[in-house]
């Protein structure tokens, strides 16, 4: 019906792409780095696509199958809205009816982040703002204080392969981990610099929009799996068990 999602979304968002902003090149992380956060966007869609696919293969013969791959695709539009910062519209709507029986504080949440849009492109935009500050030394710090934290970056005895906790680097990785869809270990990286007081809302924001994509990724797994409390798009509950669903012994 009208406003109902098509598979041919799922190609057309592919195709778009986004483009995160560069690093400066005495932040930027490694190739190899870029091209894995680069990545993990298009492993998601596959993954959901391998999903549809399966329910599709069952559709025809079960209508449950079907209303659960009408409820992926709500939730996968609800994303591609939520990480462009635009209004759910009537997704809120269909992910009320399907997913608040299942999931009600993961719809909460989602809703929530449409109403107050915050996207990877402004967290990494403010990062950059906050980053002299954040690797600068605390303005409270004592002589003895400073001095000890200054040779400890200076003589470092770590493992081969360690991370360098320089806070230069901190910024790097805490960019790199944002860009590959990772905003808690971006969020751990920023919590260890220097100032890190100073991201007290930075770190806030963060943790919402870890929170909303975990919302998103339970949704889902939901609309996979859920044995009981899924509904379809009349509001009717899905009898029909996941065809991808492992039987109980």
């Amino acid at each position: 019906g009208s406003g109902m999602v098509n598979l041919s979304d799922i190609a057309s968002f592919r195709s778009a792409g986004t483009t995160a902003p560069a690093a400066s090149p005495a932040l930027a992380p490694t190739t190899a780095q870029l091209a894995q956060g680069a990545g993990a966007l298009d492993q998601r869609l596959a993954a959901m696509e391998q999903r549809l696919t399966r329910l599709d293969l069952q559709a025809q013969a079960a209508a449950g199958n079907a209303g659960r791959a009408e409820g992926l695709l709500i939730v996968f539009a609800s994303r591609r809205a939520i990480d462009r910062g635009a209004p759910l519209g009537y997704l809120e709507d269909q992910l009320r009816l399907r997913f608040t029986d299942a999931q009600p504080n993961a719809v909460r949440t989602i809703i929530a982040a449409g109403n107050n849009p915050l996207t990877m492109d402004r967290l990494l935009a403010r990062l950059d703002v906050l980053s002299a500050e954040l690797v600068a030394a605390p303005a409270q710090e004592g002589f003895l204080d400073r001095l000890g934290r200054e040779m400890g970056q200076i003589f470092v005895v770590r493992r081969e392969g360690t991370p360098s906790p320089a806070p230069e680097k901190r910024i790097a990785r805490a960019r790199m981990f944002l860009e590959s869809g990772r905003p808690d270990a971006a969020a751990a990286e920023v919590r260890l610099l220097p100032n890190a007081a100073r991201a007290a809302e930075w770190l806030a924001e963060a943790e919402r929009y870890a929170q909303t994509q975990r919302a998103l990724d339970l949704l889902e797994t939901t609309a996979i799996l859920e044995p009981r409390a899924l509904r379809d798009g009349g509001g009717d509950r899905i009898e029909q068990p996941s065809p991808v669903a492992t039987p109980a012994n």
